[in-house]
């Protein structure tokens, strides 16, 4: 399949080289990180919020969108719980595979932009998605911030489309179906990603002024098609949270101490090695503005954008240093991910484009002067890989999620399980543990990632010592303490009374298992104690220990499909966004992050309809939004007529 471009050049909508380019880059990026669980012996996901990620993804495909607050932010389950139906991947698997994968997904959407927005095709492109995907690792968003890597994947691919817009393409609607999905993600990270658009905006303006002068409509003026695409895309997705959703619009759950905003931001500044980082970084800044490669206009508005992108992120990250009300990490890694790494891969483009004219000079074949351009990105790439691989190595996110004690929640569910429906089933856990103050949410998230998605409106968590529990009174430990855990103890309170079933796990709190058996408890596996409720009639027999980290072999194959799954599930509405004269690099750059958007989407339909997303009614999903994509781009018809072209 073919179609002639506005210059009169052919360009195949297949293009396999391309593809299978994407294809490797993004796969050789999640090996890239994948490696950590061999070289660490890592035997469970890492990240701080697997277990939430793991249980919400079950719950919502098993069970639909709504209750215990599994319709905030819901996007990662929604597209989780799809694809694990696809794949026949559990989503504890999944939580090892995924939120690497999606680096690779971020990366090639970075590739989108830089070749759509500053003309970065083939090498330049394939260096920008390199350096964009392992400048990731000295950040906490691989493996951790899962969710607002997602949003970031989906916010670079709409900025992506949005160039293609500007330069007379079609594909309005994409950026805002894209941004709707971002939301989805992480709507409270949306909202900065809102004030940059804003601040991009405000910058076009006196061009925009110029573009209207000459006749331009408005919605292609480039103030113009920033404030349709993201305010539209605001509006839709405030009416899908309050009309649709029906769910809070603050979406956090846990709240960070702000005693621990600067060590944590000291420790992300020194694992980017400044020293190498920062000088290149700045080069690339200068060249990129003085630069003159890729289409004018494009160029210019892209630039526009990532300044925006800078501003916003470097304000949020000094006023959080400052005044602490704000996590200035986060607003950090913002800042390295996008406009970090676009300077990244600046300040190496021109460094190999004064290798090439030094080459040329010297009057060398041109085959000649095009290997030493290769040579010396993959050069400067591959020293410049090097913090992000010694940070994810070295320092890269932890393993929280508790094997023992996931087994141990596992011999009580099936427990839980042999009681009659909606019976509520209480677990005494410890107040303290590694995390600090938040360490009991993260023993209800182990607890419920083990606990089957019927009987989750039937946890309950009691925070203190068994006799408080049985007494019906609660624990107290310390002011700080005490008002973290105030929610628990609302919840359980009135439950107590009528003497419901009572567990405790001896990894969710050592002392108070033994003060359990201390008070008669009954042993019904071990590290399992039932302080109240009726004995089984025999001992529960204990599941084996969950082995969710695939050999390498294995991680590396369902890490390529999912990738390919992403990608086929976008290809069609990719190539109806971008229009027919898209380079290739574009079209299987945003293909994946794309698809992911329209699962996304397409499985929130699904949800609200009643489909469940576990098993066939995800997989059902899954072939009405690919083949959806498909007969989209068969009959969408693009005015690419007035494409700007290079001057």
């Amino acid at each position: 399949m073919a179609w002639e471009t506005p210059k009169g050049r052919t360009h195949r909508f297949v293009h396999p080289a391309t593809a299978a380019a994407a294809f490797a880059l993004s796969a050789g990026i999640f090996g890239f990180y994948f490696g950590v669980y061999r070289a660490r012996r890592f035997a469970m996901p890492v990240g701080f919020d697997t277990s939430w990620y793991v249980w919400r993804a079950r719950f919502v495909g098993d069970q639909g969108l709504g209750p215990l607050r599994t319709a905030v932010r819901p996007g990662h389950a929604l597209l989780s719980s799809t694809l694990g139906s696809m794949t026949g991947v559990d989503q504890l698997r999944l939580a090892v595979l995924l939120p690497l994968v999606m680096a690779g997904v971020f990366a090639l959407a970075m590739g989108a932009l830089a070749c759509a927005g500053l003309g970065a095709r083939r090498v330049r492109w394939a260096g920008t998605v390199a350096l964009a995907g392992t400048i990731l690792g000295t950040t906490r968003l691989v493996g951790e911030n899962v969710a607002t890597l997602l949003l970031l994947a989906l916010v670079v691919a709409a900025l992506a489309v949005l160039v293609r817009w500007v330069s007379g393409a079609g594909g309005m609607w994409g950026a805002m179906a894209l941004l709707i999905a971002a939301g989805l993600a992480h709507w409270m990270f949306l909202a900065v990603v809102g004030a940059m658009l804003a601040v991009a905006a405000a910058s076009s303006l006196p061009a925009t002024q110029r573009q209207r002068m000459a006749g331009m409509r408005f919605s292609r003026t480039d103030s113009g098609a920033i404030a349709i695409a993201a305010g539209s895309a605001g509006a839709l997705l405030v009416a899908i949270i309050a009309g649709v959703l029906r769910a809070p619009f603050s979406s956090f759950e846990i709240k960070e101490d702000p005693a621990r905003f600067i060590p944590k931001l000291r420790t992300d500044l020194a694992r980017l090695l400044l020293p190498l980082t920062a000088p290149v970084a700045t080069l690339g800044a200068v060249a990129l503005v003085a630069g003159d490669g890729g289409i004018a206009r494009q160029r210019r508005f892209t630039i526009r954008l990532l300044g925006a992108w800078t501003i916003v992120a470097a304000s949020g990250a000094i006023y959080g240093a400052i005044t602490l009300d704000l996590p200035p990490h986060r607003f950090l890694e913002l800042l390295v991910a996008v406009p970090g790494a676009v300077s990244l891969a600046a300040a190496v483009r021109w460094l190999a484009s004064l290798a090439a004219r030094s080459t040329r000079r010297r009057l060398a074949p041109r085959a000649a002067v095009t290997l030493v351009s290769a040579l010396v990105t993959a050069a400067a790439v591959s020293a410049l890989s090097v913090p992000g691989a010694l940070a994810w190595y070295r320092h890269g996110p932890g393993v929280w999620l508790d094997p023992v004690a996931l087994q141990q929640t596992e011999v009580a569910a099936r427990y839980a399980e042999a009681l009659p429906a909606s019976t509520p089933v209480v677990f005494v856990v410890g107040p303290l543990g590694p995390a600090g103050l938040v360490s009991v949410p993260l023993k209800e998230r182990t607890i419920r990632a083990g606990f089957p998605s019927d009987r989750q409106v039937d946890l309950h968590i009691f925070v203190g010592e068994p006799a408080d529990a049985l007494a019906g009174r609660r624990t107290y430990v310390s002011p700080p303490i005490d008002r973290e855990t105030q929610p628990y103890w609302d919840d359980v309170k009135a439950l107590l009374g009528a003497r419901p079933p009572m567990i405790v796990l001896k990894s969710m709190g050592p002392k108070q298992f033994d003060a359990a058996v201390g008070l008669g408890a009954a042993v019904v596996a071990p590290g399992v104690a039932l302080i109240q409720g009726t004995e089984p009639p025999e001992p529960l027999a204990e599941p084996p220990p969950p082995r969710p980290v695939p050999r390498t072999a294995y991680g590396l194959i369902w890490g390529s499909v999912l990738l390919l799954l992403m990608g086929a599930a976008g290809a069609g509405w990719s190539r109806a966004m971008v229009g027919r004269t898209a380079p290739p690099e574009v079209l299987w750059s945003i293909a994946p992050a794309v698809g992911a958007a329209a699962l996304m989407l397409g499985a929130l339909v699904a949800a609200k309809l009643g489909v469940r997303l576990a098993g066939v009614g995800g997989v059902a999903t899954y072939a009405v939004v690919a083949i959806g994509g498909g007969v989209v781009a068969l009959f969408a018809k693009h005015s690419d007529s007035g494409v700007a072209r290079p001057r």
